[in-house]
Parts: structure tokens; C-alpha cells; sequence
């Protein structure tokens, strides 16, 4: 063991590009809310931009939400 400890979230030590993370977010929401109500992907969209700390304006945030809700559901994002 080198004796060193985290002291900063994980996310904090990873220089991913601030797309890069939008485009993860909108990965996860895909896989976890494909075929669900609109108005519920719209509402995970902007809670979980809000927690990253990304601005994301509203009408891109509903143009994502209606793409998602109109995705076939699968197994991870069964109702």
C-alpha cells in the first residue's frame, strides 16, 4: 500500500471533458429511463444536470426528454 487516501470525490480526480459528462448523463437517463413519461425524463434531466453542475438550457433539456421517452423501454428501464 502507498499509504495515500482519497481526499476528493472520485469524480474530482478524473479530467473528463464537460461534454463528455453531459454525454454520460444523457447515456444513464437513456438506459434507465427509455419509454417512460416525458414529463418524469424531464424532470431526471434537470435534477441530475442541476447535481453535475451543468447548464443545460430548457429547450435542449425537452427535446432530450421527448427522445428518451419515445426510446423503446428495456430491461433497465422497464416501468
Amino acid at each position: 500500500m502507498t499509504g495515500e487516501t482519497q481526499n476528493e470525490p472520485i469524480q474530482s480526480q478524473h479530467s473528463a471533458t464537460d461534454a463528455d459528462m453531459v454525454a454520460g448523463i444523457l447515456s444513464q437517463q437513456e438506459a434507465d429511463l427509455a419509454g417512460h413519461d416525458e414529463a418524469q425524463v424531464l424532470g431526471a434531466l434537470r435534477e441530475r444536470f442541476a447535481d453535475g453542475g451543468h447548464e443545460v438550457d430548457d429547450a435542449t433539456l425537452q427535446e432530450h426528454a421527448r427522445r428518451i421517452a419515445g426510446l423503446d423501454p428495456n430491461s433497465f428501464s422497464s416501468k
